[in-house]
């Protein structure tokens, strides 16, 4: 092989390897960008609790007003007033020994002076060679400018000025804040000439708005510490955030009392690492407040609606506690069989109330009445006689209409009659009530007396009318409603007021006599009487107009 060949095949492998180095380089800088994403991509998403402390809005108010507090340092201005038998008007320096110079009085001494004070010492010091009619005063014009460094986890560490007055937060804000990943929120040191003056928590003022008064000097020296252990909380809270702690662990009430909870959240799911093995826990929101929490620990808070127990009530002739705990999934037979019924128990008659049941009561009565509003208000007269007629009318509706958004349904669940019903599944804060066996009928709505009745069973409607002084002159004449205290009704219609009604009529009923109303308008006549039904079914109740 020649010596050309030789350097022709030397090139070749040359420009080869230099290919070969490139894709390689290419490819790893691929792989580094798509780590890097990925690094990215599962970072928390949840921010650090107080990142969003240090947006500018501090570093571009510098504090320079009135402070009562502010002690008067070397280096500030005292605009000064003397008048009377003497005048002088200056804005006088604080010189290096801390005095103040007034012509005719001499040096004053103010540093280490309170601002809200300063006017009283002047003025004492003036009067001790002006004995009378000299009157003085003086306030601080400009605290003293300084340049403060700062330092530490910090994005831009450096020295910045600013003045005296001026709280750490503008000095931390001015160096572009605290670096989230690395940098400490609940430990911040403040130090001149290498001894500490003050320690400082950032959640003391996040929480609670308190931040301790400090008079900066030059060369004072904000250091940031590294960032504390940590735990996240999230899902039902106020704020998810990652939260800050000192020592070696913390408990959940303490990260609330930072992030506050739902009022709804009743669980906390916690994940953490203890004695490098991994715990998960879920814990009733109560039970979790103690729990110690290590850091890295993650927790969750849930309104969990798979409630593990129900509280019933149960009121009436009965022995035995007012309040029972049963387990989710309870039935109405379950109860039935821890209760102790007392001897004039009507067993019979067991009513059984539930808040979600009047929620649908109340939530259909309003549909009702947004209706009837609606019709009234909608109506359009003919005639001027129609439109007189038509307003007397509208008043009385509306009347009735507020009366009737005034009622509360009792939410009562009809459980007689029905073979199922011990099968049926208790809610929480359902309410169960024991009735003592009666021996009365009430008559009740549109009657000259509305009383209670001893029962008869010889007696008739007709017969409990008269006996409750009669219909009086609003009654609806043509129909009765009989509610029985286990909360069926029966509807009776004239033609039945004269017969004896055998079990329809029962001791502990209401005999429910109910209004009449008459409209020139049909279809508002039927929807006053059937929210006038609803309201005496669902609320036991009779409106009048």
């Amino acid at each position: 092989m020649n010596t050309g060949t030789i350097r022709r095949l030397v090139l070749k492998i040359c420009l080869l390897s230099i290919f070969f180095c490139s894709e390689a380089l290419t490819l790893e800088t691929q792989i580094l960008e798509n780590v890097d994403s990925s690094i990215d991509r599962i970072q928390p998403t949840v921010p650090v609790f107080g990142q969003s402390l240090f947006q500018g809005a501090f570093k571009d108010q510098p504090f320079n007003g009135f402070n009562p507090d502010y002690r008067i340092t070397i280096g500030d201005q005292i605009n000064l007033q003397l008048w009377g038998a003497y005048s002088f008007s200056a804005t006088l320096p604080v010189d290096p020994k801390g005095n103040i110079f007034i012509p005719e009085v001499g040096p004053v001494h103010i540093a280490g002076v309170k601002n809200g004070e300063l006017n009283d010492v002047v003025l004492n010091q003036v009067k001790r060679v002006f004995k009378n009619n000299v009157r003085a005063y003086a306030n601080l014009e400009a605290s003293q400018p300084v340049k403060v460094f700062v330092t530490g986890y910090v994005n831009n560490p450096g020295l910045y000025n600013g003045y005296s007055s001026d709280s750490i937060l503008y000095y931390l804000d001015s160096a572009d804040g605290i670096d989230p990943k690395s940098g400490s929120f609940v430990d911040i040191k403040v130090t001149r000439q290498g001894n500490l003056i003050q320690d400082v928590n950032l959640y003391n003022f996040l929480v609670d708005g308190i931040m301790p008064a400090l008079q900066l000097r030059s060369g004072d020296v904000i250091v940031v510490g590294a960032r504390k252990g940590s735990v996240t909380v999230e899902g039902a809270v106020q704020k998810a955030a990652q939260m800050e702690f000192t020592g070696p662990y913390t408990q959940l009430g303490e990260m609330l009392l930072v992030s506050k909870p739902d009022p709804q959240a009743n669980f906390a799911r916690i994940t953490q690492v203890k004695d490098g093995i991994q715990e998960a826990s879920y814990l009733p929101l109560d039970e979790a407040m103690t729990t110690q929490l290590y850091p890295g620990a993650m927790i969750e808070l849930v309104r969990d609606n798979d409630v593990h127990s129900i509280s019933v009530q149960v009121v009436g002739e009965l022995d035995g506690p007012e309040t029972y705990i049963l387990p989710f999934g309870s039935k109405l037979n379950d109860l039935l069989a821890q209760l102790r019924y007392r001897k004039d128990a009507d067993q019979e008659s067991i009513q059984l109330y539930r808040k979600s049941v009047a929620e649908k009561q109340r939530t259909a009565l309003d549909r009702s009445l947004d209706a009837l509003q609606m019709e009234v208000l909608t109506r359009q007269p003919n005639t001027d006689l129609e439109k007189s007629t038509q307003k007397d009318s509208a008043i009385m509706i509306q009347s009735f209409i507020k009366q009737a958004r005034k009622v509360e349904p009792r939410g009562q669940v009809v459980i007689a009659n029905n073979p199922n019903s011990s099968e049926m599944l208790l809610e929480d804060g359902d309410k169960l009530v024991v009735p003592v066996k009666s021996s009365t009928v009430s008559v009740v709505g549109e009657v000259i007396f509305p009383t209670s009745l001893v029962y008869n069973k010889k007696l008739t409607l007709e017969n409990y009318i008269e006996l409750a002084g009669g219909f009086a002159n609003n009654a609806n004449q043509d129909e009765l409603v009989i509610l029985h205290l286990d909360g069926t009704i029966n509807r009776i219609n004239k033609k039945d007021f004269d017969t004896r009604l055998g079990d329809e009529l029962r001791p502990g009923d209401e005999i429910m006599v109910m209004p009449e109303f008459n409209s020139s308008e049909l279809q508002v006549t039927k929807d006053v009487t059937e929210i006038l039904y609803r309201i005496a079914i669902g609320a036991a109740a009779v409106l009048s107009f």
